[in-house]
């Protein structure tokens, strides 16, 4: 379960260009459920995922994972809890290691690192099974580095990695935002395999409004950093993205206002 509760974050706090990115943010996910995230530029969405992943400190309000306040833990430490795969697939992966030895990493993150021999003959086998299901054959690329690989590839290879451990919490952070149709439609298929296979609570944030209608059992949407309007599973299905569109502009009609130049891509 992630819970959170007033959250507020100001840039520029006091100055010329200060911008209020969350005004008293409420969510919660419950255990095992994938929430899909949607909202025009600026709406608090990446600053969102800053403030729960650590990169970023909230001003004020609280950020419960589990049984553990994390409010006021680095992002070091929510590591050991918390995955995140970004929009750039360079950011998830060490382009000069092979793809057994960032494979190896995600592997034995939060366990204690002695001396011992790279990679073992097991966890080999291990990762050649995670990575065959997949059909990109880097099962057959273990020793290649993943400099070479396609952003496609790397972007499936940061899937695997993200919940090689299984985390409390996944956070995709328009993960599929970069890529073609065809690779965004098999980075969605892999990503749903392995959530539904682990049940893994997961934020997942979209300016693709198909997208955003087609996975999760709730669909959020942000507007001015808070949260204007959600859509629990049965309602969502009854959804359209037209229908979706018309929500918004009625959110922004009771004081939610907004700028139609800034909708959705």
């Amino acid at each position: 379960m992630l819970k959170l509760s007033g959250l507020y974050k100001t840039f520029g706090q006091g100055g010329p260009n200060e911008i209020v990115a969350l005004r008293g943010l409420d969510l919660l996910v419950k255990k095992g459920e994938l929430v899909t995230i949607i909202g025009s530029n600026g709406s608090g969405k990446s600053t969102l995922m800053g403030c729960v992943a650590g990169s970023l400190a909230v001003d004020a309000g609280t950020i419960v994972l589990g049984s553990a306040n994390v409010t006021a833990w680095p992002e070091r430490r929510r590591a050991s809890l918390i995955s995140r795969v970004f929009q750039d697939p360079l950011s998830g992966t060490c382009a000069s290691m092979t793809v057994e030895e960032n494979l190896a990493l995600a592997h034995r993150r939060g366990r204690p690192r002695g001396l011992r021999r790279g990679i073992l003959k097991g966890e080999r086998e291990f990762f050649r099974a995670a990575l065959a299901p997949i059909g990109l054959g880097l099962e057959s690329r273990l020793t290649d580095q993943v400099g070479l690989l396609s952003g496609g590839q790397r972007q499936a290879l940061t899937l695997v990695m993200a919940t090689m451990v299984r985390p409390a919490l996944l956070l995709l952070d328009e993960h599929t935002a970069a890529q073609d149709p065809k690779t965004a439609a098999l980075t969605m298929r892999l990503t749903m395999e392995l959530v539904e296979r682990d049940k893994l609570t997961t934020l997942m944030i979209t300016h693709n409004l198909n997208q955003a209608l087609e996975y999760g059992q709730r669909l959020v949407m942000l507007n001015q950093g808070r949260v204007v309007l959600d859509f629990a599973a049965e309602a969502k299905a009854t959804l359209t993205v037209k229908s979706l569109l018309d929500h918004f502009l009625a959110s922004a009609e009771r004081g939610d206002s907004f700028s139609d130049s800034q909708l959705f891509n």
